[in-house]
């Protein structure tokens, strides 16, 4: 494989999806579902699976299980250039409750993840590599301690750094928000959706997601760019002053699990190509839509996809 150009670090784990669930069964009961899937997941995980079928010059660094899981992993991502480090604990699984409005609910063991320390990324091995992808950082707790370090340490040798942490098991506290904040500094992207958005910034689930872009555009560096994936809305980016706007193709769904991880991947396959900020959104949504429409999922299309509008955030 040639020199990666992107580095991808944080949580793969596997993935038992199951669906479709809109009531949770009483205490004692049982409830039936019609859909079960094992498949590769977690940000970083779905992101791998997503540039490895791209054909992205990438690499990533992971923990895994010694178990049938962790062998199963192995064996799925065998020619994906994962750099994997065993460990004496069970594998991560993360159950995936999907619900007929499309929204998703996760239960997750971290297993695995629990014991991916800052050692086992080798960061000095990354200088050079254009970008980084820190993804998953609320599952994987001791990098999160120290995620200010790494950042710095992967800006230092000239990566530019993509942030995607996910979502706190126990949502976006005051404390855990300024913690966030403190990361941004130094994140050239910064990739959450609309929920996360609205918690982060502080503006909660009725504000306002231009005033929530606004309040986080003034936490990261001046290049610093923000990324809201709205899912079937699209994204919405700002970047210095500015706030762009991508619409998705209406598509039928057939599994929107990891949709805004394949989005991550395909954004930094297109700006490796030198796309401009609005083109390699245009062409990640793309990406993301077929991906989700798909089974076995397909990522790369065809043609290319522009046509995004763009208006003026206000100063002050």
């Amino acid at each position: 494989m040639s020199q990666p150009e992107l580095l991808i670090l944080g949580n793969i784990n596997l993935d038992l999806i199951m669906g479709t669930l809109d009531h949770w069964p009483e205490r004692g009961t049982e409830a039936l579902v019609q859909v079960q899937t094992w498949r590769i997941g977690g940000n970083a995980g779905n992101a791998v699976v997503a540039a490895h079928g791209l054909g992205t010059p990438f690499r990533a660094v992971s923990t895994v299980g010694e178990d049938f899981a962790g062998r199963w992993l192995r064996e799925q991502l065998g020619e994906a250039n994962v750099e994997w480090i065993p460990r004496a604990y069970p594998t991560s699984v993360t159950v995936a409750l999907t619900h007929s409005d499309g929204e998703r609910t996760f239960v997750t063991q971290l297993g695995h993840l629990a014991y991916l320390e800052p050692g086992d990324l080798q960061l000095q091995d990354a200088a050079g590599i254009p970008y980084v992808l820190l993804a998953g950082g609320f599952l994987t707790p001791r990098l999160k301690e120290h995620y200010p370090a790494i950042l710095q340490q992967l800006k230092g040798q000239g990566s530019r750094v993509a942030l995607d942490m996910g979502w706190p098991d126990k949502g976006f506290t005051p404390e855990l928000r300024a913690e966030v904040k403190g990361w941004l500094p130094a994140v050239d992207y910064l990739l959450i959706n609309e929920l996360e958005a609205l918690e982060l910034s502080g503006e909660g689930q009725a504000g306002c997601l231009r005033d929530a872009v606004q309040i986080l555009s003034q936490c990261v560096g001046p290049a610093g760019v923000i990324v809201v994936k709205c899912g079937a809305q699209g994204v919405l980016l700002a970047e210095q002053g500015r706030v762009l706007t991508v619409p998705a193709p209406q598509v039928e769904v057939v599994d929107s699990v990891g949709a805004g991880d394949t989005w991550n991947a395909a954004f930094l396959h297109a700006l490796l190509q030198q796309r401009s900020l609005e083109d390699a959104a245009a062409f990640a949504v793309r990406v993301a839509s077929q991906a989700i429409s798909t089974s076995p999922r397909r990522f790369k299309v065809e043609g290319h996809l522009s046509g995004f509008s763009e208006e003026k955030v206000e100063e002050g």
